[in-house]
C-alpha cells in the first residue's frame, strides 16, 4: 500500500516539503497584501469571507503565498495525502462550505423573488426540498400572488380588501411591545432589520441551559427575556406528544417554528406582528387549481331554482333570461315576471316583480350599493328599471322600440337595447349636459338618428353653449333620455354587447357589426356564419358568436378575421360565454404568436406543401381541414389576424354553449391549443339530479328501481312498432313545433327573418343521446308503490293504473335559452321554469371557502 502511494506521489512534480526547496525562488518584491488592484479578479469570495476564514486558519508564510496558484495547489494535496482519512473529512467538511454556495443565502430576496417568479409551480414545490431557506424564499406568499395572476386567473379586489379589513386588529403600543417576535407569520419575507439568523436558533437546545456541539464548543441558549408576555408559571401552553404530554412555556413553543411550521391545516388567513390581516395566496392558489381540476374532470354537483322543497316559488313558465352575481342571481320568464334569488338558500329573496305585461326576454343587474339596479326589456316593447334590493319600480320606458326588445346592456354612463325591429338604441343613465364628455358627438355620415333635442357640438362655439345653458335655452337631459337610435342591420338584432365605447351587435342577417357609442358610426362588419346569428360576446380581444347554422365562431377584434369554428351542436346555438385567461399584458405574447403562425404557413407553401386558404382548402382529397383553432398552415382560415388561430389564451380558458338540442358544451383546449369538446351536459339531467339529492336513501332507490322499470317497459312497446313499415320510428323525423304565444318573441335568427326557430329532431325510444341502438335492458324486479308527487319532482311519469304510460312525441322541454358560468359554477336556463346549475366546488369546504374571491377567466 505504502509502495503503491510512493509510486502515485513520485508521478506528481518533484515538490519537496522542506523549505530549502524553494530557497532558489526569489522573494517578491511586493506582498500578495498590497497587489495592484487590475479592476478584474475570478476570485469568487467576497472580503468578508476572506476574513472570516482568515479568522479561523493558521497563517501561512510568505514564501508559500508567492508561489503559483497550481504549485499551491499541489503543496495543499501532497498536505492532505499525509493525514488521517479521520482528518481529511474534517477538511472536507469544512471546505464544503467553500465550494457549495447556495444561491438563494447570498442573494437578497428580492432578487430570488424574481427568479422563482420564472418557475413552474410543480417546480418550485420539489425546490422546497432543497433547504429551509429555499422553503422559506418559496413559500412567499407575494411570490405565490404573482403566479396565480400569471396564470390568468382574475380575483375579486374589492372582496379581499374587505375580508383583511374585516380580520384585522388594531393593536395598542403595549400590546405591540409585548407582541413575541418570533410569532410573525412572514417568515418568507424581507427584513428591514438585522436579526439572529433563524439557523443559528434552531440549533440551540431546548432542554437545558447549555449543550454542546459535536466539536465540544459550549453554545448558551437564546435570551427571549422581555421578548414574550409576562405571565405566572401557571400561564402554560400543552404539548401533545406521543409518549404524553407535557407543559411547555408559551415562549418555548416559539422558539420551535420547525414544529409548527407549516401548520397541519393551511390557513386562508395569514396574521403580522401589527394586527393586520393578510390573504395566503399560496393556499388561494391551491385551492384555484383544485377547483380548475374539477372542471376539467367533470366533477360537480347539481343544484335548482327554486329548492325542490318550495316548488311553489318557480316561474310558471319557461326561462328567457338570467344573470347571476356572488350571491344573487336574477331571471327574467315567459310569465312576465322578474325573480330574484339567493344562490345560498336557492330561494327567492324578495316576492316576484311584476310589470310587463308579455315576456320577459332580457335583463342585466348590479347589487351594489352605488347602483342598486335591475333593467329588464319584454316583447312589450317596454323597459323598466327596478330597485335590487326592495323590488320597487323606479322608471320605465313605455314604447322603447317599435318591437319586442331582444337584449340590454348597460354600464355607469349608458343603457343600450336592441330589438326585433332592426335598431340599436341609446340612453344615458345620469343627468347630462352637452358640455359632459358622455353627450353625443353628431355623425352625419353614420347610420345612427338623432332626437331633435341633441346639440351638434360642431356646430356651435363653446362660449355660445356655456351661456344658452346659463340661460336656459339649452337644457340639460333626464335620466333615461335617448340619445341616438343605430341603424344597419337588416334583420333583427338579437344579441348585443357594450365594452368601453364600442358596442357589438349580432343579427339575423347574418352579420355582426362593431359601433361607436359616442358618434353612432359603424366601425366594422363581420361575416362568416352561413345563418342568423343569435348570441354575441365581446370582451376587448375577440368576439365570439353563435348561430342558427350550429356553431360557435371566434373573431379578431382588430382585423375583423375568423380565428375559429367550433362545430358540436346539432341546432341552432342560443347562447356562449368564453373565458380565455389571459395574463396581464397578452397583446404583445398573442402578436407574436400569431406573427409565428403565420411565418409558419408561408414557409409551407414555399416548401410546396397543400397548404392554401379559402374554398379550395375544403375540397382537398384525403384532409378535413381542423377549424377548431390548429395551428397546422392547412387550417388557418385567414392571414393578418392579430391573435393567433383559436384565439389564444391560457391552457385554463374555456368555451360554454347551449342550444336548442337540448345540450351544453364545455369547450377545453387540448394540448396544439385547438379547442375540443371536454364535457356534455344536459339540462334534464342536472333537474334530475337536483331533486334525487334531496330525496331521503329509501325514495331514491324507489325512484332508481321504476326509472329502471319504465325504461324496460318502453323498450319493450316499441318492438312492435319497429316491426311495422308503415310508421316513421327514425330519429330524424321532426317533431312539430311547439304553439307559439302571442306575447312571445324570440330571436329572429332563421333567414326568413321568423319568428319560430326550427325544431329540433325528437328521438327515438330505441336510441340513446347519442343516436347510438339503447341497450336491451333486463326487466328489474317491481319497486315499492311512490307517491305521483315524489315521482314528479324525481322528473319521472308515474303509471296510471299500474301500466307505463304511451310513448308520445311532446315538444322538446330543454331547449337551452341563457346560460352563464363563473369561476365556481354554470347556470343554465331552458323551456323548464326550473333553473338549474352544476357546481365544480362539489362540496369541497377549503375550495368553497375561497371561492368567494375567485372571478371568472
Amino acid at each position: 500500500m505504502e509502495q503503491e502511494r510512493g509510486a502515485e506521489f513520485s508521478t506528481r512534480p518533484n515538490l519537496q516539503l522542506q523549505a530549502s526547496t524553494f530557497s532558489t525562488y526569489p522573494e517578491p518584491t511586493l506582498s500578495p497584501s498590497f497587489k495592484v488592484d487590475e479592476g478584474y479578479s475570478d476570485d469568487t469570495r467576497s472580503q468578508s469571507e476572506k476574513e472570516l476564514i482568515s479568522d479561523n486558519v493558521m497563517m501561512l508564510p510568505d514564501w508559500v503565498l508567492a508561489q503559483s496558484e497550481a504549485n499551491r495547489a499541489e503543496l495543499a494535496y501532497s498536505l492532505l495525502r499525509s493525514l488521517s482519512t479521520t482528518a481529511l473529512a474534517g477538511v472536507v467538511e469544512r471546505l464544503n462550505p467553500l465550494l457549495h454556495m447556495d444561491p438563494v443565502v447570498k442573494l437578497p430576496p428580492e432578487l430570488t423573488f424574481q427568479i422563482f417568479s420564472y418557475l413552474e409551480p410543480r417546480t418550485l414545490l420539489n425546490a422546497t426540498l432543497a433547504s429551509r431557506s429555499w422553503r422559506s424564499r418559496i413559500l412567499n406568499s407575494g411570490l405565490w400572488r404573482v403566479l396565480y395572476i400569471d396564470e390568468g386567473w382574475r380575483v375579486d379586489t374589492k372582496a379581499i380588501r374587505r375580508y383583511e379589513l374585516e380580520h384585522s386588529e388594531a393593536l395598542s403600543p403595549q400590546t405591540r411591545k409585548s407582541r413575541p417576535r418570533h410569532s410573525e407569520t412572514d417568515l418568507g419575507e424581507p427584513k428591514h432589520k438585522k436579526r439572529v439568523p433563524p439557523e443559528w436558533l434552531n440549533s440551540r437546545s431546548i432542554e437545558g441551559p447549555s449543550a454542546s456541539d459535536t466539536n465540544g464548543h459550549t453554545s448558551t441558549p437564546a435570551d427571549y427575556e422581555g421578548d414574550h408576555h409576562m405571565t405566572d408559571a401557571n400561564d402554560r401552553v400543552s404539548l401533545v406528544s406521543a409518549e404524553g404530554t407535557a407543559d411547555v412555556p408559551t415562549a418555548t413553543i416559539l422558539q420551535l417554528p420547525s414544529l409548527l411550521s407549516p401548520p397541519l391545516k393551511p390557513s386562508l388567513l395569514m396574521r403580522y406582528p401589527d394586527g393586520t390581516a393578510r390573504l395566503n395566496w399560496i393556499y388561494l392558489y391551491k385551492q384555484r387549481r383544485r377547483l380548475e381540476a374539477n372542471w376539467h374532470h367533470g366533477r360537480y354537483t347539481n343544484f335548482q331554482l327554486p329548492d325542490p322543497s318550495y316548488p311553489e316559488e318557480a316561474h310558471k313558465e319557461c326561462v328567457y333570461a338570467i344573470q347571476f352575481e356572488g350571491r344573487w342571481l336574477v331571471s327574467g320568464s315567459r310569465d312576465r315576471t322578474v325573480r330574484v334569488w339567493d344562490l345560498e338558500t336557492k330561494r327567492l329573496w324578495h316576492k316576484p316583480l311584476v310589470g310587463h305585461s308579455k315576456s320577459v326576454l332580457c335583463l342585466q343587474f348590479d347589487p351594489s350599493p352605488e347602483e342598486d339596479v335591475i333593467i329588464s326589456g319584454s316583447s312589450d316593447r317596454s323597459v323598466i328599471i327596478w330597485s335590487f334590493s326592495t323590488g320597487r319600480k323606479i322608471h320605465k320606458i313605455e314604447n322603447a322600440h317599435a318591437d319586442s326588445v331582444l337584449n340590454l346592456k348597460f354600464d355607469h354612463r349608458y343603457l343600450v337595447t336592441c330589438s326585433k325591429d332592426r335598431t340599436v338604441k341609446v340612453w344615458n343613465r345620469r343627468y347630462l349636459v352637452p358640455t359632459h364628455e358622455d353627450y353625443p358627438r353628431i355623425c352625419k355620415t353614420g347610420g345612427a338618428t338623432y332626437p331633435s333635442y341633441i346639440v351638434d357640438l360642431n356646430e356651435i362655439a363653446p362660449s355660445v353653449l356655456e351661456a344658452s345653458l346659463a340661460n336656459g335655452q339649452i337644457k340639460g337631459l333626464s335620466p333615461f333620455s335617448m340619445l341616438m337610435v343605430v341603424e344597419g342591420h337588416g334583420a333583427a338584432v338579437n344579441a348585443m354587447q357594450l365594452h368601453g365605447d364600442e358596442i357589438v351587435t349580432a343579427s339575423g342577417d347574418r352579420t355582426i357589426k362593431v359601433w361607436n357609442i359616442r358618434t353612432g358610426t359603424c366601425v366594422k362588419t363581420l361575416m362568416g356564419h352561413e345563418k342568423g346569428i343569435a348570441c354575441v360576446q365581446f370582451d376587448s380581444r375577440r368576439i365570439i358568436s353563435g348561430s342558427n347554422d350550429n356553431t360557435v365562431r371566434i373573431y379578431d377584434h382588430i382585423s375583423g378575421a375568423e380565428v375559429a369554428c367550433l362545430r358540436g351542436h346539432n341546432n341552432l346555438v342560443r347562447t356562449v360565454q368564453a373565458g380565455f385567461g389571459d395574463p396581464p399584458g397578452a397583446d404583445e405574447a398573442l402578436r407574436q404568436e400569431a406573427l409565428e403562425v403565420e411565418n409558419a404557413f408561408w414557409k409551407a407553401q414555399q416548401d410546396g406543401e397543400n397548404a392554401d386558404l379559402g374554398p379550395r382548402a375544403l375540397r382537398r382529397a384525403g384532409y378535413r381541414t381542423n377549424t377548431a383553432g390548429s395551428r397546422d398552415p392547412r387550417d388557418i382560415p385567414a392571414l393578418g389576424a392579430k391573435i393567433p388561430p383559436g384565439g389564444g389564451g391560457s391552457s385554463w380558458g374555456r368555451i360554454v354553449s347551449g342550444s336548442y338540442d337540448e345540450s351544453i358544451l364545455i369547450w377545453h383546449k387540448d394540448r396544439d391549443g385547438a379547442w375540443s369538446i371536454g364535457h356534455r351536459l344536459r339540462q334534464a339531467d342536472a333537474v334530475a339530479n337536483a331533486v334525487r339529492a334531496n330525496l331521503s336513501e329509501a325514495a331514491r332507490v324507489a325512484v332508481a328501481a321504476q326509472a329502471q322499470q319504465l325504461q324496460a317497459a318502453q323498450v319493450l312497446m316499441t318492438l312492435p312498432v319497429a316491426r311495422n313499415p308503415t310508421q316513421n320510428t327514425t330519429p330524424e323525423a321532426a317533431d312539430p313545433a311547439p304553439e307559439q304565444n302571442e306575447n312571445d318573441a324570440e330571436p329572429a335568427v332563421n333567414d326568413d327573418n321568423s319568428d319560430a326557430p326550427a325544431a329540433p329532431a325528437q328521438q327515438d325510444n330505441t336510441v340513446d343521446r347519442n343516436g347510438e341502438p339503447a341497450p336491451p335492458l333486463d326487466l328489474p324486479l317491481l319497486a315499492p308503490a311512490l307517491h305521483p308527487q315524489v315521482l314528479n319532482q324525481a322528473g319521472l311519469p308515474h303509471h296510471i293504473n299500474g301500466r307505463p304510460p304511451r310513448p308520445a312525441h311532446n315538444p322538446p322541454t330543454s331547449r337551452v335559452f341563457k346560460v352563464q358560468f363563473d369561476s365556481r359554477k354554470i347556470v343554465c336556463a331552458s323551456v323548464d321554469p326550473r333553473i338549474v346549475g352544476w357546481d365544480f366546488a362539489c362540496g369541497d369546504e377549503e375550495i368553497e371557502e375561497a371561492c368567494p374571491f375567485f372571478q371568472g377567466l
